[in-house]
């Protein structure tokens, strides 16, 4: 098999020395490119979850997710014989028993999974649902924010929206009430694209001509930044071939392309807006929470300016959303957290 990787340590991510007793059950994070698993262990009254053994492998490498769950098990000496417990976030609407990944070719039944790895106590949720999960769990150090205001952590009452960018556009949301939370699992990635100025109208032209109708997904994700590379370069009537989000985000790195640095930022600022739209129909006053390992390769002071400017520019509401705080997950492996909180519920 290919496609095995360990992950960056955080959270005691990379470590199998743990006390077996307190382990939790098997905890998965199903997306379009790639599936990590790793062993969610708790402990005493207090103490924090932590998440061990973490490994991830390309989708495209096996056959199913039940395929994927032997290949861990048999590839990591730390899983624990006699795993009956587990919690599986997908990036793709949970409908009963069925789970269709969006943006890939999988799906499964929950119920079958369960027999197959013999679990006697299976969770399957929505990536973002994960996230939101994994909320109460985030310290200051796993944030950083876009702007000066901070999110107030421990989160205790009122409302935090999350988005995130990746294979998809994924989007949630947490209500606190006196330190009880209430997670929102949603489909808004696939909200109607909204444009704001004349040159994002240019991108929804070209998108429309591609797609018919267009997401927001279609241009906040992997395939997105991709998308408004080539509808920035058809715009002044360049013939360029297609490129991956890899290549326009290293381009626009070393500055060698133009217009890979304008979709990059055109990226951010369409981010930006989105956010603030989510802050606004969510009423999520307490803060705006982003993932996506993509954003870590972009120009931080660039991505801070223009996701703040396309945040803030509402109209009458830009004083409101002044104040809204608006940071980035750092945490590795955010959606592993909230699947190992939710197996400790």
């Amino acid at each position: 098999m290919t496609g095995n990787t360990t992950l960056p340590s955080g959270a005691d991510s990379d470590r199998e020395n743990f006390d077996r007793s307190a382990v939790l059950g098997l905890v998965a994070d199903v997306g379009g490119t790639h599936i990590r698993f790793g062993i969610a262990v708790g402990g005493p009254a207090g103490t924090p979850v932590n998440v061990h053994c973490v490994r991830r492998y390309a989708v495209r490498a096996h056959q199913s997710i039940a395929d994927a769950a032997q290949h861990y098990r048999s590839d990591t000496p730390g899983v624990p014989a006699g795993l009956n417990r587990a919690a599986v976030a997908v990036a793709g609407r949970v409908d009963q028993d069925r789970v269709q990944l969006t943006n890939s070719a999988w799906s499964f039944s929950a119920r079958a999974l369960s027999e197959s790895q013999r679990f006697d106590d299976l969770h399957v949720i929505n990536d973002f649902e994960a996230v939101g999960h994994a909320v109460g769990a985030l310290r200051c150090a796993d944030l950083t924010p876009i702007g000066p205001q901070r999110l107030g952590l421990p989160l205790v009452q009122g409302v935090c929206a999350i988005l995130g960018v990746g294979t998809g556009l994924g989007v949630g949301g947490v209500i606190a009430n006196a330190g009880a939370f209430t997670v929102l699992a949603t489909e808004g990635g696939h909200a109607t694209f909204a444009p704001t100025n004349e040159r994002s109208i240019e991108v929804l032209r070209w998108l429309r001509k591609k797609y018919g109708r267009v997401s927001a997904e279609r241009v906040l994700s992997g395939a997105g930044l991709a998308n408004l590379y080539l509808a920035l370069c058809e715009a002044q009537g360049l013939n360029v071939p297609e490129l991956s989000a890899a290549e326009v985000t290293t381009r626009a790195a070393t500055g060698s392309d133009a217009n890979c640095v304008e979709a990059v930022g055109l990226f951010c600022e369409l981010l930006g807006a989105f956010a603030g739209d989510l802050a606004l129909t969510l009423g999520a006053w307490q803060g705006v929470l982003i993932s996506g390992a993509m954003l870590r390769h972009f120009d931080r002071a660039m991505l801070e300016r223009r996701v703040r400017a396309g945040f803030e520019y509402k109209g009458r509401f830009t004083p409101t959303m002044r104040k809204i705080p608006l940071e980035t997950i750092s945490h590795p492996h955010v959606e592993l957290l909230g699947a190992a909180r939710l197996l400790n519920s």
